[in-house]
C-alpha cells in the first residue's frame, strides 16, 4: 500500500503528529486546509508535553520542561518563538496565538495552560484514586485540546453546546489512550488505572506493577472503567448532536474511533496486553462515509 502522505510535505508540527500521534493526523487531514497547521500545532505541543512525563527521571525536572512551554505561551512572541530553534513552539505562537482578540487570546492560553496543568499532575507517580479523578485528569488535557482544537476551526467561544461535546469527545479518547496504553505505562512503572477499579477487584497498584496480578484480574478491572467513563462521555456528546456547529465535525469524528476502541477492548475483555486489543488500527472507512455523508461521528 502506497502512503500517500509520505509524498506530502509535512511540515514540522505535522510531521510529529503523524509519528506520535496518527489516529489524530487522519482527522486533521478532514479538516479544512487552511486550519491544519492551526491544528498541527496544538497536537505537536501535545506530544512534546506526553512525552516529558515519560522521560524524565524525576518531577521536578519535568517541571522545568514543562516550564519553558509554558513561558513560550505566555509571552507569545512570534520574533523569539522563530529564533527559538524550536519548530513546535514557533508554529504554536504563530498558528494558535497570533491573533488580534485579546479576548480570543486570553481563552487559548487558558486552555494551553490547563493543558500543561494536566501533564504536571502527570508527573507525579500516584495513580488516580478513582473513575472521578481519571475523568478531571482526562478532562484537563484531552478535554483542553479538543476545546481549543474547535476554537481554531471557527467554533464561536460563546458556543457552550459544540464546546462542551468537544470537551466530552477530548475526554473520552484520553481515557481511552490511557486504558490501550496500559502496557507501556507498567512498563516505564506506572499505573494510571483507577485505585477504586483495582480494590474492587481485590488487587492493589503495588501488585499490578510487581506483576502479582497474574490474571490481570485488576488491569482489566481499570482498564473497563476508564473504558466505561470514555463511553458515558460519548453518550453525553452525543445528546447534543443536533445542536452542534457544522465546523467542529473533523473533531468529533474521533468519537467513531472512539466507540471502536471500546468495542476492540471489550472483545478481548479489556486485557490490553491481547494480541487483537493491540493490533487496532483507525476505521477509516467510517470516518470516510462520515465525512461523504456528512455525518459528525455521534
Amino acid at each position: 500500500m502506497i502512503d500517500r502522505t509520505a509524498q506530502v510535505r509535512l511540515s514540522p508540527p505535522a510531521t510529529v503528529v503523524r509519528q506520535a500521534d496518527p489516529d489524530r493526523f487522519v482527522l486533521v487531514m478532514m479538516a479544512p486546509p487552511a486550519r491544519r497547521e492551526a491544528l498541527f500545532a496544538l497536537l505537536a505541543l501535545n506530544v512534546e508535553a506526553a512525552r516529558i512525563p515519560e522521560t524524565v527521571s524525576e518531577p521536578l525536572l519535568g517541571a522545568m520542561r514543562l516550564r519553558y512551554w509554558r513561558d513560550v505561551i505566555a509571552a507569545a512572541d512570534p520574533e523569539a518563538a522563530a529564533t527559538s530553534g524550536n519548530p513546535v513552539a514557533e508554529a504554536l505562537v504563530r498558528e494558535v496565538l497570533a491573533t488580534p482578540d485579546a479576548a480570543s487570546v486570553g481563552e487559548r492560553r487558558r486552555l494551553l495552560d490547563s493543558l500543561l496543568d494536566g501533564w504536571s499532575e502527570a508527573l507525579g507517580a500516584d495513580p488516580p484514586a478513582d473513575g472521578a479523578a481519571a475523568r478531571r485528569h482526562a478532562g484537563a488535557i484531552g478535554g483542553s485540546v479538543w476545546d481549543l482544537a474547535g476554537l481554531l476551526l471557527g467554533v464561536m467561544p460563546s458556543d457552550g453546546e459544540t464546546r462542551a461535546a468537544l470537551r466530552h469527545v477530548g475526554t473520552a479518547w484520553l481515557l481511552l489512550g490511557v486504558a490501550r496504553a496500559t502496557p507501556v505505562l507498567l512498563r516505564r512503572g506506572r499505573v494510571r488505572l483507577p485505585l477504586d477499579a483495582l480494590a474492587r477487584a481485590g488487587v492493589s497498584a503495588d501488585a499490578v506493577l510487581n506483576g502479582a496480578d497474574r490474571d490481570r484480574v485488576g488491569i482489566r478491572a481499570g482498564v473497563a472503567a476508564l473504558t466505561a467513563l470514555a463511553l458515558a462521555e460519548l453518550t453525553v456528546a452525543g445528546a447534543r448532536r443536533d445542536r452542534l456547529d457544522r465546523r467542529a465535525r473533523p473533531l468529533l469524528r474521533q468519537a467513531i474511533h472512539g466507540r471502536h476502541l471500546a468495542r476492540v477492548l471489550a472483545r478481548h475483555d479489556h486485557d490490553p496486553f491481547a494480541a487483537g486489543a493491540r493490533l487496532d488500527h483507525v476505521p477509516l472507512l467510517r470516518l470516510l462515509l462520515s465525512t461523504v455523508t456528512g455525518g459528525q461521528g455521534l
